[in-house]
């Protein structure tokens, strides 16, 4: 009986101890998923101002945007989405286009302008009336024509990107002006689209750990700094400029198709602007674009003279304030009413 007792409290015994390393594991476990739950939270009360570029991105992408399979275009926005972003209003209509609902058909006389670009025309960090889209509308109204417009812009597209969504909603409004906003990272190749990880979808202390060490590498380990981000974009051998290249001659078709005016204007990188980095990306857009017989307008004059740091969303976000939108605009307008004044000649539109 003695012997028994003695064998069943030693394998007692060593079950304890093969017990103690597990014990230990699923503490420290729950003290790095309480660490973890507290930085979540840190980051989400603290550090979240509504400000912070990569969270209202991440935002964004969550609230705004919906994948879209097909393979030229990737993703568009949701429609009739309202989400605060970078301080701002950003709402939505029901073809998904930022601003409110339009007529499928402008009234007579009505000319329509469709502004097709990226999250520039999107006017990121800027509120919809501080957009260079409705600027340009509600000056020329001021100024008595006839006119109405959308704005096609969204975040993270390149110029075959905004071709896709064009002929997938913009076209079937009838615009008679497409004004179509370059700026230099449209030469990007098609965005991949991974699986993402559960964390990067739902932790925001992920998603700013993650761009922190992106910006880390970029500054230190060996990854390219913006300029030589843009200007690999324009390499002889760059597909994604080719392909650029090749929407910018469909876009002059489309217009031609449907009997209207097509004019580019190129957005000018704000963080340098004299001397401006990137004359020569500047030349080879407006080679491609003139060649189809297209106007081109470079924005750069426009704001050449100010100082860069003044025309930023916030010091880190370079996309065009409310100060860069209304010179970006003015200019804008000016180009447009020669273009209205001919369609009021010849289809009595926009006089």
């Amino acid at each position: 009986m003695s012997s028994l007792f003695i064998k069943t409290r030693s394998r007692r015994s060593a079950l304890e101890k093969l017990g103690a390393p597990a014990k230990t594991i699923a503490m420290l476990a729950g003290v790095l998923l309480i660490c973890a739950g507290l930085i979540e939270v840190f980051t989400r009360q603290v550090i979240d101002d509504g400000l912070l570029y990569e969270l209202e991105m991440w935002k964004y992408a969550r609230n705004v945007k919906v994948r879209d399979l097909q393979p030229d275009l990737g993703h568009r926005h949701h429609a009739n989405r309202d989400a605060r972003l970078m301080g701002t209003d950003v709402r939505t209509n029901a073809m998904g286009f930022r601003g409110p609902e339009i007529a499928a058909k402008a009234q007579d006389g009505v000319a329509r302008i469709a502004f097709v670009g990226d999250s520039i025309t999107l006017g990121w960090g800027v509120a919809e009336q501080e957009t260079f889209s409705h600027k340009v509308v509600a000056d020329l109204s001021r100024r008595g024509r006839k006119v109405d417009g959308f704005n096609l812009g969204v975040g993270n597209f390149n110029t075959t990107q905004e071709l896709a969504l064009f002929l997938k909603a913009g076209a079937s409004m009838r615009p008679d002006i497409i004004v179509l906003s370059y700026f230099i990272n449209d030469a990007e190749p098609m965005p991949q689209y991974p699986r993402e990880s559960w964390l990067m979808l739902n932790s925001a202390a992920w998603v700013v750990l993650s761009y922190r060490v992106d910006s880390l590498l970029r500054q230190f380990g060996g990854l390219p700094d913006w300029k030589k981000y843009y200007r690999d974009l324009y390499a002889a051998d760059a597909a994604g400029w080719k392909k650029s290249e090749q929407a910018i001659g469909q876009f002059a078709q489309v217009a031609r198709d449907l009997g209207a005016e097509l004019i580019v204007f190129n957005i000018p990188e704000l963080r340098e602007l004299k001397p401006y980095p990137f004359p020569d990306v500047t030349d080879k857009v407006r080679a491609a674009v003139e060649s189809q017989k297209v106007r081109f307008v470079d924005l750069l004059p426009t704001v050449e003279a100010l100082d860069p740091s003044t025309l930023w969303v916030t010091v880190p976000d370079p996309h065009p304030n409310g100060r860069a939108n209304d010179a970006f605009a003015r200019q804008m307008t000016n180009d447009i009413l020669p273009l209205l004044d001919r369609l009021c000649a010849a289809r009595s539109k926009g006089c």
